[in-house]
């Protein structure tokens, strides 16, 4: 069997990049299909990660202070991720855009995915990221997202050009399905998130416990005032303690635990042994879903909608979990889990399918 490469966004800083990535690389194997993930450094990424932060004016105190705390926090997140892609991870030589054309000739396929590595503007439009450096017979997607439903009109050329070769398409939106459609005359699979591809008991062989008492667990992406709100008052309730993962500590909040940043199998295990689970992150909603989680999950946040985790949730059919400023859910709501790991695995088999599909070209 030849190898495939993984085209991805597995240096980010992102809990779900990593995991997405984790995910896809042994959904793949478990699947018979030898791969690694394609160790490229995105020059836009790369200059953001490891950039110097900017340290506040020393004469303004509080300006001050919080750049050591961001420096410090984003010192530990670069850490844990490296510690997480190099002990779960496998991946190829490194690669740069000035040498990527040779991995053509180390892979038999490739296949770009999952994450918003074709969002006209989220890595610079790195053209790697639609795998111009390949053969057109090498060329795959898995669950790849634009994340925007339509284009801008300056980039609608491009797209069609670099997405013209394809041997087949899985996108993650129906919306980016359309897009395919549209400029290249071409249907794309619409197909889950990777971390949706693999089981709790999948999961369980890797994940960390963390905290070694009963806790609900906060956890956002953006700090949103109903969510902590309503997390406080979940603790209040239960007598639980509320122990809070956010990326930016620059607000502090009152009556919660905060934590460091953890390496991606350490999150699982938050949401694992979580008691409940307060968030406004896609990934956060689907590892409630896969551990079947009492939690409810805010969508609209900060002008903008979490639209990845709400059509997650209506397509399993669970209903009453959103915070909104109107409306607290009741967490303790019954979930028909048997109904939801029905529709997963008729998504996971979907997927399994298509994967085939390109083992078989192999």
């Amino acid at each position: 069997m030849k190898k495939v490469g993984i085209v991805t966004f597995h240096q980010a800083l992102s809990y779900g990049a990593k995991l997405q990535a984790y995910a896809l690389q042994n959904f793949l194997e478990y699947n018979g299909i030898e791969n690694d993930i394609i160790d490229y450094t995105c020059h836009f990424m790369y200059t953001r990660l490891i950039r110097p932060i900017r340290v506040g004016n020393k004469h303004k105190l509080k300006s001050f202070v919080r750049s050591l705390i961001t420096m410090r926090q984003t010192g530990i997140d670069r850490r844990k991720s490296v510690e997480f892609r190099n002990k779960y991870m496998k991946l190829s030589r490194p690669f740069t855009a000035d040498n990527i054309k040779e991995a053509s000739e180390e892979y038999s396929a490739f296949i770009a995915g999952s994450d918003q590595v074709w969002n006209p503007t989220c890595v610079g439009f790195d053209t790697v990221y639609f795998l111009d450096f390949a053969k057109p017979e090498q060329k795959y997607s898995y669950a790849a997202s634009i994340a925007v439903k339509e284009l801008p009109a300056d980039k609608k050329d491009d797209y069609k050009r670099l997405l013209s070769d394809y041997q087949a398409f899985s996108v993650r939106e129906d919306s980016a399905a359309d897009i395919i459609r549209e400029l290249v005359g071409r249907e794309a699979e619409v197909n889950i998130d990777p971390t949706l591809l693999l089981t709790e008991q999948q999961w369980d062989k890797i994940s960390k416990p963390v905290i070694n008492e009963p806790y609900i667990f906060l956890f956002n992406v953006k700090k949103s005032i109903h969510l902590i709100d309503y997390a406080k008052q979940l603790s209040k309730k239960t007598g639980l303690k509320i122990y809070y993962l956010q990326k930016e500590r620059i607000h502090k909040v009152k009556g919660v635990t905060y934590l460091d940043p953890v390496t991606a199998n350490e999150f699982v295990g938050l949401i694992k042994n979580a008691e409940y689970v307060c968030t406004n992150s896609f990934h956060g909603t689907a590892f409630s879903i896969i551990y079947k989680k009492k939690f409810a999950v805010e969508f609209e946040n900060q002008g903008g909608r979490n639209i990845r985790s709400e059509e997650l949730m209506n397509s399993l059919g669970i209903k009453n979990h959103e915070i909104t400023k109107d409306f607290y859910p009741n967490p303790d709501e019954p979930v028909d889990w048997e109904y939801i790991e029905k529709k997963l695995a008729e998504q996971r088999e979907k997927s399994r399918e298509y994967i085939e599909k390109i083992k078989a070209k192999l």
